[in-house]
């Protein structure tokens, strides 16, 4: 990535301000488990891409945010975007807090951005919730990724492509797309619960090339019906073109949000790739 290039431009702002001598740095938030709205104007990223919905009001749209109680604004942290399946997002997922805590990483997850949203809706609160998070609290920029479940594990794979500028890892828990149509070796079918085709999405040759800097994973388990999916995803997607991507396939994991221990092995390939 060339500093000059829309993507470096954007990460080096994004870089500055999260720095140690940024103001925002210094923006010490609120601490624990809370449901907030965030006010005050959005620091939009310099790229744009035409999938993803940039107009949010930051002062409308609610979040879930878990921030451990050891942060304290000396040293940064990293910051996980979770976008759900479901509208209402109570909580962080089970088993998931005490791993976020031991590797000092935030957590924020948007309201009314399930499956029923549209998906430039649905990314843009991911990006919105970063942005935000990374103006009020202490947040290293190269530890920022997105995680979703179902639905929303398909929007995070996206926003690998979309955003990496801001999301440099994502994690697919129970879903899984990508650019082409992939050989269907384990799949049983390519439709949605909706009756929609499955498995593809858009991406531009500039998206594919940026989204190589990003490190993905993917996890499924033996008792999750996606899992044919999104095993062709991973083997004659993913792995086949070279990606930087990892796949957990969970012995008896149902679909549904994975153990913590998958969780913090996920984030341990993530952050290990990142030093390489």
């Amino acid at each position: 990535m060339s500093a000059g290039s829309p993507w470096g431009i954007t990460l080096l702002v994004l870089t500055f301000l999260c720095s140690c001598g940024s103001p925002l740095a210094t923006n010490i938030g609120r601490k624990g488990d809370f449901i907030t709205a965030f006010g005050g104007t959005t620091l939009g990223p310099k790229y744009r891409d035409p999938h993803i919905s940039y107009g949010l009001d930051p002062i409308s749209e609610r979040y879930v945010v878990h921030v451990p109680d050891s942060y304290a604004g000396d040293v940064p942290y990293g910051l996980v975007v979770f976008i759900d399946a479901d509208e209402v997002v109570s909580q962080v997922p089970d088993g998931w807090a005490s791993v976020l805590d031991a590797r000092q990483v935030l957590f924020v997850a948007p309201e009314n951005g399930g499956n029923d949203q549209d998906n430039n809706r649905r990314m843009g609160l991911a990006v919105l919730g970063a942005l935000e998070m990374m103006k009020r609290y202490r947040i290293d920029a190269s530890r920022v990724y997105v995680v979703g479940y179902s639905g929303g594990a398909r929007m995070a794979g996206m926003l690998g492509f979309y955003q990496p500028d801001v999301f440099h890892g994502t994690i697919q828990n129970c879903g899984a797309d990508f650019y082409r149509q992939v050989p269907t070796v384990y799949a049983a079918s390519w439709v949605s619960t909706t009756g929609q085709p499955y498995g593809t999405f858009q991406a531009t040759e500039e998206e594919i090339v940026q989204a190589k800097r990003v490190r993905f994973v993917l996890v499924t388990g033996t008792n999750d019906f996606r899992r044919g999916n999104i095993l062709d995803i991973f083997n004659g997607g993913f792995a086949k073109e070279g990606f930087k991507a990892k796949l957990f396939d969970v012995p008896g994991m149902q679909h549904t949000t994975c153990r913590g221990d998958i969780l913090s092995a996920a984030l341990d390939f993530i952050e290990s790739a990142s030093q390489h």
